[in-house]
């Protein structure tokens, strides 16, 4: 423990044996920050998925843990300085996460929300909380009392916000309460253990291992003074944590720790598969390296160096409990997610007339940028042999890069061909262009980071140390071309019947590229994915559009209400809701702006409020084909653009899965 650990540690001793006498002021500090929802129904969007393929979402693994958390530990933990139970579905509800009705009594797994789901931990084989790929990407707007479910969304819940009364720190406080209140550890254990001496004893030191990575973690790349900037609900500053993890926390070296003032929505997912580059600065190409990046982020245990920073030997480097099968089956499955449908019956019908307007408006203004920008497969240049490096890569793996399909261009080099039909070509936007907040961009950019044994050392180079300095995307690069193949040799993933070319995503080499500059994604279904720009500073549609002296430079994030008018949340302050302040560092609202002026961010002309009202409008319905018609042809109609390459081998991945989500599927379909 450090000296605040040591002292919150005091604090709470004392404050404990207080609260046996009957003092409520420790809890009345650490009561849970919580929003108050009143839903009655909830509806889900059409989006082309079965109910299967939305719990295979929900309840997939991905192989990362909450500091190794047990997940049947998750519904017997208190409040602290409470008996009420920490994870009850109004607190956990409260904090923003989404929690499922139905949860399978005969599991006695307790409520759990979506996208918390389970794995076994292979040192022990005990099973652990796993953070899936839904806990972020799924969203709900409340409208009436009615909530939609918008699969593919945008969460708005503080899983990263370490603040008191948010989720991560009352666990993180009961946890250590527990250890000196034995009426409370009594309590859990009886939950978990019951009187079985043998097992209470083992719960003990299981759970004082958590307790210590936990503060370990907490001390090190979760240290508040790494986060100057509130992340708030609804966003993490995900390349800073993943930076941190990986080459501060993984690699053991504490100077690596870098301040991750650049907080980021958590993006929509639906078409992302036909992307081209991926991530809000575009510096991905492919999807496993990306969700393995992610996982690693969200603390997916992983071995990579001994206790004196070497490399571990090939027969321990890699050992992790990331799932790359539960990765492929969670990617085969949301390329069947389309984006949602506006429901009418719900926030009101659409005034076709001025969609018709905004149609026009938006291929005017907005499509330059936005898109979407068909284009015919790429075909990936590899690299064959040792020594060679298409596209000047920090570092290439041409065994992984040979694993793929392979043909060859009209030179005879070899090459993959993508699988897709045609995908979608997203341009970059340099932040002097669209003037947005550049400290996601820059810092990705410009934080460097020592690669330890990633990188040999060079004793004849004066300037070894700094010419061996990686950013994040070139130091990832590092790792993933070690350890993919690894994490694929260990899961049985091999070049047969093209397994590789497709746990890689559609043949896809894993590249990067590095810019100062964020991607313009198309926006089907960008209505129902509020807050707006990358780092969420704008509440509305309505508002971005808008000149900048009208946005909010103040508004309450937390609350799922939805404006359906301005399409976006109401910002409303109330309790639990966090303030969101654009005059922070990362927090500009700034950029992307309509206006006659000469500034910075200047992208399209000041537009009159019946013409905000009208792009407002088709956004409702852009794409949708259910609307095509009325619209006199939409150029953006989802219905014209190609479908998904088949994927027995991810369908095959999914298997593995099916079982563990049935139970729900049937208590759901049951329900609907």
């Amino acid at each position: 423990m450090d000296f605040r650990t040591g002292k919150l540690a005091l604090w709470l001793a004392f404050s404990s044996g207080l609260a046996l006498t009957g003092c409520t002021l420790a809890q009345k500090f650490l009561e849970p920050n919580l929003v108050k929802e009143h839903i009655r129904e909830v509806r889900y969007l059409d989006q082309g998925w079965s109910e299967q393929d939305r719990q295979l979402f929900y309840n997939t693994p991905q192989g990362t843990e909450l500091q190794g958390l047990h997940y049947e530990w998750l519904k017997a933990l208190e409040l602290p300085f409470s008996r009420e139970k920490l994870a009850s579905p109004e607190n956990l509800r409260g904090w923003g996460f989404i929690v499922e009705s139905g949860d399978d009594p005969a599991q006695n797994t307790g409520m759990h929300p979506v996208g918390m789901g389970r794995h076994v931990n292979p040192t022990d084989d005990s099973v652990r909380l796993d953070l899936g790929c839904a806990l972020c990407h799924t969203g709900e707007l409340h409208y009436n009392g009615i909530a939609l479910r918008v699969d593919g969304g945008q969460a708005i819940h503080g899983m990263s916000t370490g603040a008191p009364g948010e989720f991560t720190h009352s666990i993180g406080a009961t946890a250590l309460e527990m250890r000196f209140n034995p009426l409370k550890w009594n309590r859990f254990a009886d939950a978990i253990a019951g009187e079985d001496p043998a097992k209470r004893d083992q719960l003990k030191q299981e759970f004082a291992a958590f307790r210590e990575r936990f503060f370990t973690f907490a001390a090190g790349p979760g240290n508040p003074k790494n986060f100057p900037t509130t992340e708030g609900r609804g966003r993490t500053d995900a390349v800073g944590r993943i930076g941190n993890v990986v080459f501060g926390y993984n690699l053991g070296i504490e100077e690596n720790y870098k301040t991750a003032d650049a907080p980021v929505s958590y993006p929509f997912l639906w078409d992302i598969w036909r992307f081209d580059w991926v991530q809000y600065t575009g510096f991905t190409n492919q999807a496993m390296a990306r969700n393995v990046g992610e996982s690693l982020g969200v603390m997916a245990p992983v071995k990579l160096v001994d206790e004196a920073g070497a490399l571990l030997p090939e027969e321990e480097f890699g050992q992790s409990t990331i799932n790359v099968q539960g990765m492929q089956c969670i990617e085969t499955t949301l390329r069947k997610l389309r984006p949602p449908k506006w429901p009418e019956e719900v926030l009101g019908n659409i005034d076709i007339a001025q969609a018709r307007r905004g149609k026009d408006l938006f291929a005017d203004q907005c499509a330059h940028c936005h898109g979407p920008h068909p284009s015919k497969p790429y075909a990936w240049q590899l690299a064959a042999g040792p020594g060679e490096n298409p596209g000047s890569q920090r570092s290439v793996n041409w065994q992984w890069d040979m694993s793929g399909q392979i043909s060859y261009d009209t030179a005879n080099r070899p090459v993959r061909e993508d699988w897709r039909e045609s995908l979608w070509a997203i341009p970059w936007i340099d932040v002097q262009v669209i003037g947005t907040d550049p400290t996601a961009a820059e810092n990705y950019v410009n934080h460097t980071y020592d690669p330890g044994p990633l990188v040999a050392k060079n004793p004849d180079d004066p300037d070894d140390a700094r010419n061996r300095q990686v950013n994040a995307g070139d130091g990832l690069q590092l790792l993933l071309n070690k350890l993919v193949p690894v994490l694929y040799e260990n899961s049985g993933v091999s070049s047969d019947n093209n397994g590789i070319a497709d746990y890689d995503g559609l043949n896809v080499p894993f590249r990067i590229a590095n810019k100062t500059a964020y991607k313009a994604r198309p926006l089907h279904g960008v209505w129902a994915t509020p807050p707006f720009l990358h780092n969420g500073s704008v509440p509305t549609i309505y508002d971005l559009l808008s000149p900048l002296e009208a946005r909010p430079m103040q508004f309450a994030v937390g609350h799922r209400e939805y404006n359906p008018q301005k399409l976006g949340y109401v910002t409303d302050n109330r309790p639990g809701t966090f303030t969101f302040d654009t005059t922070q560092t990362g927090n500009s609202n700034a950029g992307h702006l309509f206006t006659d002026a000469n500034v910075a961010g200047r992208i399209g002309r000041r537009l009159r409020e019946g013409e905000r009202m009208a792009l407002l409008e088709y956004l409702k319905v852009m794409g949708n084909p259910d609307f095509s018609a009325a619209l006199g042809g939409d150029p953006q109609n989802w219905a014209q653009y190609p479908a998904p390459p088949a994927s027995a081998i991810g369908e095959q991945a999914c298997n593995a899965f099916r079982h563990v989500t049935a139970s729900a599927s049937t208590a759901k379909e049951a329900a609907l």
